[in-house]
């Protein structure tokens, strides 16, 4: 079942958010629920959020692809700003064809990477064309996919 679709009934509308109002979602909400493409294929389940501490910001997502179980399956860390809500559907929107999210760097559950390393860091930034120089803020505009 798609908890999201139970709490984003209570997300504010997409001008609201554009207009910079912010919007409350609890991480336990996100947990487990389907992230799909722009041709509203599945990609994967939001597997959990990486937080940059101390401010607290989201800075990654880890989707789960493939696998039964957890066993088998790839995990790979998303910037936040690649990511829309897509409050209509109440569901995360990654707007990438899934072929590439094939060929996306992945890891699994025994070998994360590490996240502060900043090399990495830009490769995956790269990677999902999210622009390092701006600021961390969730995104709720369309994107074509690249």
């Amino acid at each position: 079942m798609n908890v999201l679709a139970h709490e984003v009934e209570r997300v504010p509308n997409q001008q609201n958010m554009a207009e910079g109002k912010p919007c409350y979602l609890s991480a336990n909400t996100l947990a487990n629920n389907d992230i799909y493409n722009h041709k509203e294929q599945k990609l994967g389940k939001l597997h959990s959020l990486m937080l940059k501490l101390p401010n607290g910001e989201v800075s990654f997502v880890i989707i789960a692809k493939g696998g039964f179980c957890g066993i088998g399956e790839k995990l790979l860390a998303v910037p936040w700003q690649a990511l829309t809500l897509e409050r209509e559907k109440k569901c995360f929107v990654l707007p990438m064809p899934e072929e590439r999210l094939e060929q996306a760097p992945y890891f699994d559950a025994k070998s994360w990477p590490n996240m502060e390393d900043p090399t990495w860091a830009t490769e995956i930034f790269n990677y999902y064309h999210v622009d390092l120089s701006k600021p961390n803020t969730y995104s709720t505009t369309e994107r074509k996919s690249k």
